[in-house]
């Protein structure tokens, strides 16, 4: 259901999933991410480019990429510099970037501490990383883009009503629109 402020879009994601998940947890975590985009009127295009859905996809991820595309990497380990925890990192500017990752081991450890199932937990952290790919470096006090989860977020993953903000839902649409009008000039 897309809110009526904003008009619907497709980004596509190519996945490239090097943490071996199985072809189960990666559709949980796909679609999961597809729900905390789909009230911005984001719909999202997956291109399995690695891991268990791959194959069975037929799908090509080569060639060169679109405005209107990311890459995303799940990781097996965890950033090289700090050992706190993080579970992603985006290659970002001010105004959006193209490739993100995520760190599976953070992940597990982090629905670990919350006590939610991992597959769950990993959507939200690729949808955040996805956010910051199309609304920049910054955080939120509030919703998806926050800067740490907590239990009370946690709790909205479980009733998979954790989104992003209305401003930053138009802003990410925004993005979107001028990409896509940028490149059909």
């Amino acid at each position: 259901m897309a809110s009526a402020s904003c008009s619907a879009q497709t980004l596509v994601i190519g996945l490239y999933d090097y943490s071996d998940l199985s072809a189960k947890e990666t559709a949980r975590l796909t679609e999961t991410a597809d729900l905390a985009f789909a009230h911005s009127g984001i719909r999202i295009v997956w291109r399995h480019c690695r891991g268990a859905l791959a194959v069975a996809s037929g799908t090509t991820c080569e060639g060169e990429m679109q405005v209107n595309e990311i890459v995303m990497r799940l990781q097996p380990g965890g950033p090289r510099s700090s050992h706190d925890g993080r579970m992603g990192r985006t290659i970002v500017t001010a105004e959006g970037g193209y490739y993100a990752s995520v760190f599976v081991p953070s992940v597990r450890a982090q629905a670990a501490g919350f006590g939610i199932a991992f597959d769950l937990l990993m959507g939200y952290a690729v949808a955040h990383e996805v956010g910051h790919c199309l609304l920049g470096p910054g955080h939120s006090y509030a919703g998806l883009m926050r800067g740490a989860w907590n239990r009370k977020d946690a709790s909205e993953m479980s009733r998979l009503s954790l989104h992003l903000t209305k401003q930053e839902a138009r802003k990410a649409v925004a993005r979107l629109t001028l990409a896509e009008s940028a490149a059909q000039r």
